[in-house]
C-alpha cells in the first residue's frame, strides 16, 4: 500500500495480523478517538490475540469478540463502568492487564519512537507498578526500569491531513496521538478532511507526515449523535449533597480553590477536583494544567462558548483563559514529572496519617484506573486531596495506614473533605477548619488517626471567592 494512501477503514486495517500490537489514541470526547478504525478493527477476521495499547480500553466489541489477549494502559476500569466486557475479562483472568501510569505509558511510546529500549523512572516505584521490574537507586532515589513500546499499528485521530500525511488540529486534542504516530511501525490517521500539500502552514503541522502511513476519512454522520450525547451530559444537573451535615462537592471545590495563590501552576485530577476550575478566573493568576495537554484553562463554557476541542483531563468542556496553551501528553507530563507544577489536586479513596495516598483501586473494581495520578504525585511540592470524609457505607477514608494499593507514599500535604480541612505535616493530621454545623467530635469519630487540633481552629469560610461564583453554585 502506498504511503499516505487514502483508503477505507477496512482496507487500512486489512494487514493487521494475529498477535499484532495495536495502539489507539484518544482522550475524553468520542470525537477525539478513531471510532471508524476501531469499528473496522473489530470486523477484521485476522485481528485476533491482539495486544492493545491505549489509555483506557478503547472499544468494547473487541473484548466482547475476545480479540484481545493483553491490554496495556492507565485505566483497566473505572468506578463508573463496572460491568464492561473488558473489566469482567480482566477480573476473571481471561484478559491480561499491564497497568502503566499515563505519563509513563506516553514515555514508553516516546522511547519506542526514538529507538530507546528502556529507561529508569521514579513513577510508581513504591506501588504495584514496580512488580517484577528491575530497580536502581540513583542519587538516593529509587527508580524502576520501564521498557519501550513499539506497536505494529497505530490508530490515531486528527482534524485535517494534507496529501503528504501532515496532520493538524486545534484545542487540547493532541494527547497521545503524536507519540503513537511516531512509535508505530504503521500509523493510520482518521481525519475529517484531506487538503492539498501546502494547505497546512508548516508551523501548524502537529504530526509530520513522515510518521503517517495511511489516511482514512472520518464518517461525520456519527458526530451528530456524539454531539447530542455531549450536550445532554453537560445539561444534566448533578445532585452533589444528600448528607445531613457537611459540604457538597462544589463547596469542597470552592474551599480548595482558596488554598491556591496567584502565579501557581495547578493540576486538577478527575472527579471533584475538576470543579475547582469553576472558581478560577483570569484575574486569579492561577494557571490550571491538565495531562491531556492544556495549560491556562478556566470554567466550563456557556452554550455560546462551547467548542468540543477544548477539554480537561476528565473530557469535560472548558474555556481557555488569556495566555493559555495547548500541547500533547508528552509535554504535559514533562511539566508534571519535571517539577514545573506547584500544586496537584486529586480525589482520594484513602489517605493515611503520614500522607500516603490510595486513589486508583477499590475492591469493587476489576483493575482500577491509575490514570496520571502516579506521575502527578512524583515531583510536586503540594498535593491537595478532595474527598468525602467517609464512604457511602460510613467507612473511614482517613486511616492510620491505607489498606488499598498506594498511588504514592508520603505525598499528601492537605485534605479537604465534606467535614473538614486538615493539614498533613510530619506524620500528624492537623485539624484546621470545620464545615458549618460540624463538631470536632463528629470529625474525630469518622477519622481513624488521632487529630491534632489547631490552636486557631475555626469554621470554614468562603471569603475571597468572587460573589458571582458563589451565587452561581447556590443557584
Amino acid at each position: 500500500m502506498d504511503k499516505h494512501a487514502v483508503v477505507s477503514a477496512q482496507d487500512a486495517l486489512s494487514d493487521v495480523f494475529d498477535g499484532a500490537m495495536v495502539c489507539v489514541g484518544g482522550f475524553g470526547p468520542v470525537r477525539n478517538r478513531p471510532v471508524d478504525l476501531l469499528i473496522a478493527l473489530a470486523d477484521q477476521p485476522n485481528a485476533r490475540n491482539l495486544t492493545v495499547v491505549s489509555n483506557g480500553f478503547p472499544h468494547q466489541p473487541l473484548a466482547e469478540k475476545r480479540q484481545v489477549k493483553k491490554f496495556i494502559g492507565a485505566f483497566g476500569g473505572s468506578v463508573y463502568r463496572r460491568a464492561a466486557a473488558s473489566e469482567e475479562q480482566i477480573r476473571n483472568g481471561e484478559l491480561e492487564f499491564e497497568p502503566s501510569p499515563q505519563g509513563i505509558f506516553t514515555e514508553r511510546l516516546r522511547a519506542g519512537a526514538g529507538g530507546i529500549a528502556a529507561f529508569f523512572s521514579p513513577v510508581g516505584a513504591h506501588t504495584v507498578v514496580a512488580n517484577n521490574k528491575e530497580r536502581r537507586t540513583i542519587d538516593g532515589r529509587e527508580y524502576i526500569l520501564e521498557t519501550a513500546l513499539r506497536p505494529d499499528f497505530g490508530l490515531i485521530r486528527a482534524e485535517k491531513a494534507d496529501e503528504l500525511g501532515n496532520l493538524t488540529g486545534i484545542g487540547s486534542t493532541l494527547n497521545f496521538h503524536p507519540s503513537m504516530a511516531a512509535a508505530s511501525k504503521v500509523t493510520i490517521a482518521e481525519v475529517d478532511e484531506i487538503v492539498p500539500a501546502g494547505a497546512i502552514a508548516p508551523e501548524d503541522v502537529k504530526i509530520p507526515g513522515i510518521f503517517v502511513d495511511r489516511l482514512v476519512l472520518h464518517d461525520k454522520s456519527r458526530d451528530e449523535q456524539s454531539d447530542a450525547e455531549e450536550r445532554e451530559r453537560r445539561q444534566r444537573r448533578v445532585i452533589t449533597n444528600t448528607k445531613p451535615l457537611g459540604l457538597d462537592q462544589d463547596q469542597m471545590a470552592m474551599r480548595a480553590s482558596l488554598l491556591l495563590k496567584p502565579g501557581q501552576y495547578v493540576n486538577l485530577g478527575m472527579g471533584i477536583p475538576t470543579r475547582v476550575a469553576n472558581y478560577i478566573t483570569g484575574e486569579s493568576g492561577v494557571m490550571l494544567h491538565a495531562e491531556n495537554g492544556i495549560l491556562g484553562y478556566g470554567p466550563q463554557p456557556s452554550e455560546d462558548e462551547y467548542r468540543w476541542q477544548y477539554f480537561n483531563a476528565q473530557g469535560q468542556a472548558v474555556t481557555v483563559l488569556p495566555g493559555g496553551a495547548v500541547f500533547d501528553s508528552f509535554g504535559a507530563f514533562t511539566m508534571a514529572r519535571g517539577g514545573h507544577l506547584d500544586v496537584v489536586i486529586l480525589g482520594g479513596l484513602q489517605v493515611s496519617a503520614n500522607g500516603d495516598l490510595a486513589n486508583w483501586w477499590a475492591p469493587h473494581m476489576a483493575a482500577g484506573g491509575m490514570g496520571g495520578a502516579m506521575d502527578l504525585c512524583t515531583n510536586v511540592p503540594e498535593l491537595i486531596v478532595i474527598m468525602d470524609h467517609t464512604t457511602r457505607e460510613g467507612e473511614k477514608k482517613i486511616l492510620n495506614e491505607c489498606t488499598y494499593p498506594l498511588t504514592a507514599p508520603r505525598c499528601v500535604t492537605r485534605i479537604v473533605t465534606d467535614l473538614a480541612y486538615i493539614d498533613v505535616k510530619d506524620g500528624h493530621l492537623i485539624l484546621r477548619e470545620l464545615a458549618p454545623g460540624v463538631s470536632v467530635d463528629y470529625v474525630q469519630e469518622r477519622t481513624e488517626p488521632r487529630l491534632v487540633i489547631a490552636p486557631d481552629l475555626r469554621e470554614m469560610s468562603f471569603e475571597g471567592l468572587p460573589a458571582s461564583a458563589v451565587a452561581a453554585t447556590a443557584g
